[in-house]
Order: C-alpha cells, then sequence, then structure tokens
C-alpha cells in the first residue's frame, strides 16, 4: 500500500496515565521498580546519577517525537517534512535507543526521504533480513535498481521457501515476500517473478489490503490491467479507512488504462487528498485533461 508494502509495528508510547496503588504490596512493588530504573540509569550511565537520569530523559522524549513522526505520517494530507524532522530530532536525543534507530529507517522510507532511510539502514550494525530487505527496497526507490535488486535476491535465497508454522512467522513471511516483490515492481524487473511472490503473500494474508494492492500494481506493471483492476479495486475496498495516496493512485492509474477516464479522475482526486504534492497523481490527472483540486489548506 505504501511504497514500502509493509507496515511496520507502530511504536507506542505509553501516557502518564494514573498508578492505582491498593495495600502496601504494590507500594512496595512501585519502589522495587523505581529502584531498578534507577539502578539501570547508572549503570548504562556510570558517571553518576544526574548522568542516568539526564539519559532516560532523553530516551522518553525522543520516543515523543518518534510518536509525532508517525502521526504526521497518519494525517490527512500527509506531513513529510514534519515526520522527517521529528525523526531527525528523536535520533539527535537518543542516537543508541535500539528500538527508535531500528524504526527510523522506515519512517524515512514512508516519508519518501529515500536518500535518508538509505544512509540510515545502511549504517545499521548487524542488519537481520528484515532489514537488509528494507534497505534494499529503499535503493530501489532512490534509484539504485542494480545494488537494491542484488540485496534483495540475496534477501530472498535466505528468506527460503518453506512456509512458517506458527501465525506470526506466516505473516512475517509474507510481508518479506511483499516487500520484495513489490520492489522488483516498481524497478520493472523480473515482472514474472514479482507476481509469483506476492501472489504467495496474497495467498498466506489473503484479507491484507497492502499485499493485494502490491499484487494488482505487478499485474499492472505487467500491461495485464484487467488483473490489476480486480486486485487494485479489492485492495481499495478492503482498506476502508486505511486507504492512502498511492492506493488511489494506483486504482486510478489502471482506471486511465482501461478508458474509464471519470472513475479514474474520482480515484486520483482521493490521491490527491491525502497528499496534495503526490507528483505521479498530479501528472496522471493533467494527463486525462481534468482541472486539479483546490489545494488543501493546512
Amino acid at each position: 500500500m505504501r511504497a514500502i508494502r509493509f507496515r511496520p509495528a507502530r511504536v507506542r508510547v505509553p501516557g502518564p496515565g494514573p498508578v492505582k496503588v491498593r495495600g502496601t504490596r504494590q507500594s512496595k512493588s512501585i519502589w522495587i521498580v523505581l529502584a531498578a530504573l534507577v539502578l539501570a540509569a547508572l549503570l548504562w550511565q556510570p558517571l553518576g546519577l544526574g548522568r542516568g537520569i539526564d539519559g532516560m530523559r532523553r530516551n522518553f522524549v525522543a520516543m515523543r517525537y518518534f510518536k509525532r513522526a508517525t502521526e504526521a505520517l497518519q494525517q490527512k494530507p500527509v506531513n513529510r517534512a514534519r515526520a522527517v524532522a521529528m525523526v531527525d530530532r528523536a535520533l539527535e536525543l537518543a542516537p543508541e535507543n535500539k528500538p527508535l534507530t531500528s524504526q527510523a529507517g522506515l519512517v524515512y522510507l514512508y516519508a519518501e526521504a529515500y536518500e535518508k532511510a538509505v544512509q540510515h539502514l545502511s549504517h545499521q550494525p548487524g542488519r537481520d533480513l528484515g532489514e537488509d530487505i528494507h534497505l534494499g527496497h529503499c535503493l530501489v526507490l532512490a534509484g539504485q535498481h542494480v545494488e537494491g535488486l542484488e540485496l534483495l535476491h540475496d534477501a530472498y535465497q535466505r528468506l527460503g521457501s518453506g512456509t512458517p508454522a506458527d501465525a506470526q512467522g506466516r505473516y512475517r513471511r509474507a510481508i518479506y515476500l511483499n516487500e520484495i516483490g513489490y520492489s522488483y515492481a516498481v524497478a520493472g524487473a523480473e515482472l514474472d517473478r514479482a507476481i509469483t511472490l506476492l501472489q504467495e503473500a496474497v495467498q498466506l494474508q489473503p484479507l491484507e489490503p497492502a499485499f493485494i494492492d502490491s499484487l494488482g500494481w505487478a499485474y499492472y506493471r505487467m500491461g495485464q490491467y484487467w488483473q490489476a483492476m480486480f486486485y487494485l479495486e479489492r485492495a481499495v475496498r478492503l482498506a476502508g479507512a486505511q486507504n492512502n495516496h498511492e492506493t488511489y493512485y494506483h486504482l486510478g492509474a489502471v482506471y486511465a488504462r482501461m478508458g474509464y477516464t471519470r472513475r479514474a479522475a474520482k480515484a486520483l482526486a482521493n490521491a490527491l487528498e491525502y497528499d496534495p504534492q503526490y507528483q505521479p497523481a498530479v501528472e496522471e490527472l493533467q494527463r486525462l485533461g481534468w482541472e486539479l483540486p483546490q489545494p488543501i489548506r493546512v
């Protein structure tokens, strides 16, 4: 659904919320937890208590900035500049926070800051399979097709062909297949393989709109517009409120190729409601000769 064709786990930052204390045992538990946090801070920042508490505070503030970044990407219209600025600030505050640094590249990718995403992901120590796939996809979107596709090919070989027995493993495999297959479709390379990978992803998760949209877009890139329209319409119906500029653009593009001009214009206008600056939708509407909607003031 997004360019990455992958929905990363949202980083949830718990609110302060009231703490209900019932009896002495709970009170003691709270003091034990507090003491453990202080001890962790001292071990993490051995120069002193003040430095340790400051580090904890910086991590908390950094995660709040990161949460604001994800919220900026979920706005309508999307606010990519704010998302990038918030992630930059979060990394500046807590450059060694592993949960944050492992997700920052994905936010850069969703914000279409591809060069930043490549730079961040390529410098991650000890990348795992998922991070290699994200990096390969970023390279493809940044125009570095040869390097990106080579990395994705190697990642697919590591992924193997077996289907995990557990539900979580099957979903993770579907995510990886989806991202690799969509990368091939974006690059216009090995489209037969892209469709094979995406078909498996959809078989593993038949109600996941992002995977269905990916498969439809691969058929579109192959020029099989009837098949593409079937899957892209299905993806938009299933996504509902989770649709975004890209799902509507994909649907509008295939409608345009099928000659359904009014349907195409409506879908493309919907895409611009989510992202008024989304250039592919702007260009497709201009090609159709329709007047663009008034820009949305933010």
